[in-house]
């Protein structure tokens, strides 16, 4: 199949369904699987889905979390197993993977395909919803493309619907205009609704509604940002004392979340995030981020964040990030001794490490090109969360008005780039993972790829300066600056 970054394909869910029940009959042929996966949420979430899915049906598995997939992982991969299922990657890394596997391997991924003269290297088994006009940024994650495996596989597989909807919404696919989960991604929700896995609702979307104190839930919003409460904690407070919202529990003084909160508090708290937002001219659309769907999970503790699916996901992320990609995997195969507990501590670790680089940056300062800022961390920001750190400069240190490009350098002695933008710019025509996969073909030794709205991209420390002249070249081209 020929297929172009640009390409806007018929939308067929009828071949999808097909050439993901087709990969699953030859999966149950084969046996001695390696599932190699992302360390990311929908990475982990699309690990742990393929790995039950394949033990369940007794086949032999062994597995292998990977930060990105380059060339120089083949022979790691080839020494752990005879047939290699990479799940949440793969497509964009199709040139090596044909040219090293042959057709013992498999692919269910959602992330731009690599192209070599404007073709897509031919593999025997990739399901790719971006090749049957289904959007892989907005409708459907590894994840779900992984779930979807797995349900045809054995239609008993129904529970992993909501490791589908953790993934999901780790790449942030209810980042829309109606901020809820749409498209098959709906579809997997749907089915996990259905078997009274997880429940929906629409409430307040500003992350940490189950873990975070209130104070932090607010002093830390930043989807959207709250005029005047974030990043100031003492506004806050008295933001909530004003409104009569008690911070602690009168009785056995521990801190309150959004979550602890009767329903007629919450209300009233939503009703005065929203007028502040008013008052200060906010953007419409950034005020509708306020509101949407949440997704709580019905089998999970109601005060552990693995109750809500945001924070499931960020819980996720945080292990990884951590270079404790075991744990994370643990968590999604259902782990809640050990390694629950050695996430939280994880996520507390992650939020510091975060805090700490966001003051970095604010200290050191972002640079500014024509078409997008960005700024190099050296080594004071580890690579593996360089990229979230860009993410969370929108609306406190950066503006909403180009992406943003976070470099970071590796122990190798390359340079990791993380590519952040945001929904409004995506809508304009902002494609970091075009870019940089484009980028990718024309420089020697260049990695790169992603999402729309995320991307990211290891650069030799020698292309750095031509690699950021190119993309500002390319993102100029895209935003019609």
């Amino acid at each position: 199949m020929n297929y172009s970054l640009n390409q806007e394909l018929v939308r067929n869910e009828e071949g999808f369904f097909s050439s993901i029940k087709e990969l699953a009959s030859e999966v149950r042929k084969r046996d001695d699987f390696v599932v190699i996966f992302h360390h990311d949420a929908d990475g982990s979430a699309s690990g742990a889905i393929a790995i039950k899915a394949l033990e369940r049906e007794g086949k032999k598995v062994s597995w292998l979390c990977l930060k990105q997939l380059y060339k120089e992982n083949i022979p790691q991969i080839k020494e752990l197993g005879e047939n290699y299922l990479f799940v949440d990657f793969g497509s964009g890394q199709l040139d090596y993977l044909v040219e090293d596997f042959g057709e013992d391997f498999f692919v269910l991924d959602h992330h731009q395909p690599v192209l070599i003269d404007g073709v897509m290297p031919k593999a025997k088994w990739q399901v790719n919803p971006l090749l049957f006009g289904i959007n892989g940024g907005t409708e459907i994650s590894g994840s779900g493309v992984t779930f979807f495996f797995a349900l045809a596989l054995n239609e008993n597989n129904f529970d992993l619907s909501v490791l589908g909807i953790v993934g999901a919404l780790g790449d942030m696919q209810d980042s829309n205009s109606e901020c809820s989960l749409i498209g098959l991604n709906r579809k997997i929700l749907n089915i996990g609704v259905e078997h009274k896995l997880i429940d929906v609702k629409k409430d307040l979307r500003l992350y940490g509604r189950v873990s975070r104190p209130l104070v932090s839930f607010l002093t830390f919003s930043t989807s959207p940002t709250l005029p005047g409460l974030t990043a100031s904690e003492d506004n806050v407070k008295a933001f909530l004392t004003q409104l009569g919202i008690p911070l602690k529990d009168p009785f056995t003084e521990k801190w309150l979340t959004y979550n602890d909160l009767p329903f007629e508090k919450q209300r009233e708290l939503t009703s005065a995030l929203l007028v502040l937002l008013l008052e200060n001219n906010t953007p419409e659309w950034k005020i509708k981020e306020l509101i949407g769907e949440v997704y709580t999970f019905r089998k999970e503790n109601s005060s552990s964040p693995l109750y809500d699916g945001k924070e499931f996901a960020t819980m996720l992320n945080a292990c990884s990030r951590n270079k404790h990609s075991k744990v994370a995997l643990s968590v999604c195969m259902g782990d809640r001794n050990e390694g629950y507990s050695k996430a939280i501590a994880l996520m507390d670790a992650h939020r510091e490490n975060l805090r700490r680089g966001i003051e970095f940056v604010k200290q050191k300062g972002v640079e500014e090109k024509k078409s997008f800022y960005f700024f190099d961390a050296g080594n004071a920001i580890d690579e593996s969360i360089v990229g979230v750190i860009a993410g969370m400069l929108y609306g406190s240190v950066i503006q909403e008005n180009k992406p943003i490009i976070a470099l970071a350098h590796n122990t190798d002695g390359s340079i990791k780039a993380s590519g952040r933008g945001t929904s409004d710019l995506v809508r304009r025509g902002l494609n970091i993972g075009g870019a940089l996969k484009e980028i990718s073909q024309v420089v020697e030794g260049v990695e790169g790829g992603g999402h729309k709205i995320a991307a990211g991209m290891k650069i030799p420390l020698e292309e750095l300066d031509n690699v950021l002249s190119l993309l500002e070249e390319k993102f100029i081209e895209q935003l019609g600056l």
